[in-house]
């Protein structure tokens, strides 16, 4: 019998290390692995596998399960406490052994795949800042959440382990509304101010602190770590990339918004294949486009003062009632309804 084709979520993986590191999270609170991978479809033996990977799926299912049994909301606050720079590998090391905190964010942006590929990360200079920004590559629910909120807290770890302190003037942009948890979470470590309903989930470094030297540096260790990650990079199916890849594109086009063939050719593959491919992995052209333009419409409309005209030009409607029709199937309410609850919030 024919096998249905695997969906986005289990083509895209991470490194099985944080679901061990999360186990023995909460077997300190008494829960067992036996409990914590039920129905997970993740066999206790592979948590141990030094270079193993579970698919987005198993990733879900393993937060959805860990939040339940744990009850505490703030568990993504905790699990994020405990990765250091050396839980992340050769990733890790390479970071470590980096010139500025600069240079470390650009080698943690540019290998993040070694470690999740279902969430992305991108490391840009943007009016005196860095900006580091996460993203949702494939829908992934409420454990989009956990993994922000981990990786804004393993993010504090970093600074404390390369820099010997948690930065007092870095600010955290939130795209989600502030959780009930936030306030006592955050008595965990030193907080930074977070913006939240932002549209975005970003950290703005001033520029100062991104020329800040490492007391670590060490080129010729950079060297080498950063050469076994680019292997690890390469043993990522080329496959499992697409999703991410034709993402990717869509937000890196100048110009007029692309079509399929365009982004496929960009792609070096054919329209037709680059449909085929996408199928195959529970997926459409459209849907990425329509995630896409979502993302981009929040941030616009909430970041922005752009006329409602403009930003549906922006993200290539033909007229500004096709983007009105779009966005309220989207989010449940028009762009300008959006809009005036955003600052009303703020």
């Amino acid at each position: 019998m024919k096998q249905p084709p695997p969906s986005a979520l289990d083509q895209c993986s991470a490194h099985v290390i944080y679901a061990a590191m999360l186990a023995d999270l909460l077997a300190e609170q008494g829960i067992t692995q036996t409990d914590l991978l039920a129905d997970t479809g993740i066999e206790s033996s592979e948590l141990r596998a030094l270079d193993g990977r579970l698919s987005a799926r198993q990733f879900i299912a393993l937060v959805r399960n860990a939040r339940q049994l744990s009850g505490d909301p703030a568990l993504a606050f905790r699990f994020g406490l405990q990765l250091k720079l050396s839980t992340h590998g050769f990733l890790g090391f390479a970071a470590m052994s980096a010139s500025t905190l600069g240079e470390a964010l650009e080698l943690a942006s540019r290998y993040f795949r070694t470690r999740f590929d279902f969430v992305g990360l991108v490391y840009y200079r943007q009016k005196g800042f860095g900006v580091v920004e996460m993203t949702e590559v494939v829908p992934l629910g409420e454990a989009y959440l956990f993994m922000v909120e981990t990786f804004m807290t393993s993010f504090a770890v970093m600074c404390y382990n390369l820099l010997g302190e948690i930065p007092t003037n870095i600010e955290v942009r939130r795209s989600g509304a502030k959780p009930p948890h936030f306030d006592e979470a955050v008595k965990m470590f030193s907080a930074r101010p977070v913006h939240f309903n932002q549209g975005v989930d970003q950290i703005l470094i001033p520029e100062a602190l991104l020329q800040r030297r490492l007391s670590l540096s060490d080129p010729a260790a950079r060297q080498l770590a950063e050469a076994q990650c680019e292997r690890e990079l390469q043993t990522i199916r080329l496959q499992d990339d697409l999703v991410y890849r034709v993402t990717r594109a869509l937000k890196d086009f100048d110009g007029a918004w692309p079509g399929l063939e365009q982004v496929a050719r960009h792609l070096h593959l054919s329209g037709r294949t680059l449909k085929r491919k996408l199928q195959a992995q529970g997926t459409t052209f459209q849907t990425i486009v329509d995630s896409v333009r979502l993302e981009q419409a929040r941030l616009l409309l909430s970041e922005t003062g752009k006329s409602l005209d403009a930003i549906a030009a922006s993200l290539g409607y033909s007229d500004t009632s096709n983007f009105n029709r779009a966005f309220k199937r989207w989010m449940d309410m028009t762009p300008a309804a959006f809009r005036r609850q955003h600052k009303q919030k703020n």
